[in-house]
């Protein structure tokens, strides 16, 4: 009963509503949207170009587990299905309905891959990108606590929990053939194909993919200072090299509609006491969610175009 209520669309639109309020009641919401609104198109335009590209790296890494030599076409593929995914998540429930549609078009397009070995791809690759932003995480609060900064420690544990649990996992994965003992367990038997994956030969994939995340990661990172840095936040890129992975660790949690009001409270929560005002530290904010609703309206218009998508959809 309970995960049916916080799983619901309407308890993540009321909480999101509610964390926007409190968010926003201390500042001046008029000046706030005329500062929005004078954005340079330049500016925009440019963030947009880095958003797209970052899409594009993360889309690479996926291909990257299904194919050991990638081609530009089947990047754009496999970009072109992770935009589908980020729009039709809009509309669904949980994040795994993304998941399950990036899975609905690559098995469209390479009908000769086994289905269960694109899923396990799709998991496989949310992963990896999972294990990379703890990492990061952790790597960051531990600068951050070096330098002096306020780090929950709750927060430091649980980063240092995950990243355990992350270690432990890759060195299951290449310390020992999981595809030969997990299939054998009765109920797994029909994913062989999904734990062709973790085999030897792929395993050079897996390496391939971490490094991927972290140039993907650190250009993600640069980006973040460089709107800081255009609303005037004062911020310094070590700031935002510790304190925004940890923050899109926390929103990896299905907690609020698109990220709004959880993101504008955890910008407020870190950013603040380093910021000249509350105002430039919510325009950073309110920027970078808007920037990832346009991301995902980008795949509404390529939906048009994606009529096979479409109907299995409404199947």
């Amino acid at each position: 009963m309970l995960k049916k209520i916080f799983g619901s669309k309407l308890f993540k639109f009321t909480l999101s509503a509610v964390l926007i309020y409190f968010a926003f009641k201390k500042v001046d919401i008029r000046n706030l949207f005329n500062e929005i609104t004078r954005i340079p198109l330049w500016f925009v335009v440019v963030n947009v170009l880095i958003s797209f590209f970052l899409v594009f790296l993360i889309s690479f890494r996926w291909s990257l587990l299904l194919f050991h030599k990638t081609k530009i076409k089947t990047v754009l593929i496999f970009t072109r299905a992770s935009f589908l995914a980020a729009f039709y998540s809009l509309f669904f429930p949980t994040a795994v309905a993304g998941d399950v549609l990036k899975w609905m078009v690559i098995d469209n397009k390479y009908p000769e891959l086994p289905k269960t070995r694109v899923l396990g791809s799709v998991i496989l690759d949310r992963f990896i990108g999972f294990s990379m932003f703890v990492f990061l995480g952790l790597i960051s609060a531990i600068i951050g606590k070096q330098t002096g900064l306020i780090i929950p420690s709750y927060v430091y544990y649980l980063l240092i929990v995950f990243n355990i649990v992350c270690f432990f996992i890759y060195f299951i994965i290449y310390f020992f053939d999981v595809s030969k003992l997990l299939p054998k367990v009765t109920f797994l038997h029909k994913l062989d194909d999904a734990f062709d994956l973790l085999k030897d030969k792929n395993k050079g994939q897996i390496i391939r993919c971490l490094l991927v995340s972290i140039i993907s990661e650190l250009i993600w990172i640069c980006q973040m200072w460089f709107v800081a840095w255009k609303f005037g936040t004062s911020l310094g890129i070590l700031l935002v090299f510790v304190f925004m992975p940890i923050i899109s660790m926390i929103l990896i949690l299905p907690i609020s509609i698109g990220g709004f009001g959880a993101r504008e409270q955890l910008f407020l929560f870190f950013f603040s006491q380093f910021s000249k005002s509350n105002e430039s530290v919510l325009l950073m904010s309110t920027f970078v969610g808007i920037l990832g609703i346009f991301n995902s309206l980008f795949g509404g218009m390529l939906s048009f175009f994606d009529h096979e998508t479409r109907d299995r959809l409404k199947k």
